[in-house]
């Protein structure tokens, strides 16, 4: 029996210890990779506000070079704070012991001893972009993106093909490639990309490349000091100039918005539907064991032209919003919204291609 105690203890002691070193890394990443700065006093200071969550009686409080803890409106520890927010390792070894002594006089905290680091890092994740998201043992949620039905679908309108892509999957590029070759006699090409949220950034440029002859596809800008990484198309339009339209609304966001900006501002194709989205910002997803992960934002995306796509959008040049028959069009809006299924949209486009507009 003892032996059996001695075991869990010991168990004990290594998830605790591997969940405190998970801080170090949580630290060096943000402060190395995150695409706007953060210093080490910043984590910490944020991070520790995890404990008032935890429990209501505890409140942390900072001067220049002291931390206060309280526990029900008393002080029960005073910190030095670090010199300088250079010294990585000396604000860690603070979160620790903060962590520590409220585990010490709280009951609460010392309840949820083991997902502390967890519940001080998620504090420091939150709100840092809108995208940039830390996934713990606590947190059901996951970073790996669900499959989606249908996600593919193919059909002619009238002489026009109609490809609808809900994400970019591994491999869709080459289902896009294969249908084209399948209807080579279509007049005109409509991409329908409403309501895809992104994807794979490489399949979305496969795409892209398959209609440009030459050019600038996006580029990312990262942090201070690092160089911008170009994504760029080879000389060839597979499909000769067909006339190309691309369908879009308030749910086209990320790797969709980068293929549609770039068709768009190489006069390759007309953006048909309402304002997109906003989301041009790259996630680079770090795995520290089984059960957590940080996706954390390291760089921006950029149309060809030089403009940022995050909060921003793109603007359709054909708006088709509040529409439900191609003869409203001068009733339409750009608005974002949600026009998934309206065949409205469709209708439009091909008159568009077709020149009866």
């Amino acid at each position: 029996m003892e032996k059996l105690i001695a075991v869990i203890f010991c168990c004990l002691l290594i998830s605790t210890s591997a969940k405190a070193d998970a801080l170090d890394q949580v630290y060096t990443t943000l402060e190395e990779d995150y695409i706007n700065t953060l210093n080490s006093r910043e984590i910490t200071l944020k991070g520790l506000k995890s404990l008032e969550n935890t429990d209501a009686d505890i409140k942390i409080s900072a001067t220049d070079n002291k931390l206060y803890l309280y526990y029900k409106r008393r002080l029960a520890k005073v910190f030095s704070l670090p010199k300088t927010n250079a010294d990585t390792k000396a604000w860690v070894s603070l979160s620790r012991e903060v962590l520590a002594a409220a585990a010490g006089i709280s009951p609460e905290a010392e309840l949820y001893d083991f997902e502390l680091p967890d519940r001080f890092t998620q504090a420091v994740f939150e709100g840092l972009d809108g995208y940039s998201h830390y996934y713990g043992g606590f947190d059901n949620r996951s970073p790996v993106q669900k499959n989606i039905r249908r996600n593919f679908a193919v059909r002619m309108v009238d002489d026009i093909l109609l490809i609808k892509i809900l994400s970019f999957k591994q491999g869709v590029g080459e289902e896009v490639l294969q249908a084209l070759h399948q209807h080579p006699d279509a007049e005109g090409i409509i991409l329908d990309l409403r309501g895809n949220h992104g994807g794979i950034l490489s399949e979305a440029v496969k795409i892209t490349d398959m209609f440009l002859d030459e050019g600038i596809i996006t580029y990312t800008d990262g942090k201070a000091g690092q160089a911008p990484e170009f994504y760029t198309a080879a000389a060839g339009d597979i499909t000769d100039n067909k006339p190309l339209a691309v369908l879009v609304d308030g749910y086209t966001a990320s790797a969709a918005e980068i293929l549609a900006a770039a068709l768009s501002e190489q006069n390759r194709a007309v953006l048909i539907g309402t304002e997109t989205y906003g989301k041009g910002t790259v996630q680079n997803v770090v795995r520290m064991d089984s059960e957590r992960a940080m996706a954390l934002t390291t760089a921006y995306f950029h149309t060809p032209s030089g403009a940022g796509i995050d909060k921003a959008g793109l603007k359709p040049g054909i708006c088709t919003g509040n529409i439900t028959a191609a003869d409203k069009l001068a009733d339409a809006d750009c608005v974002k919204s949600d026009r998934l299924n309206e065949e409205a949209d469709v209708v439009v486009a091909v008159k568009y291609l077709k020149n009866e507009l």
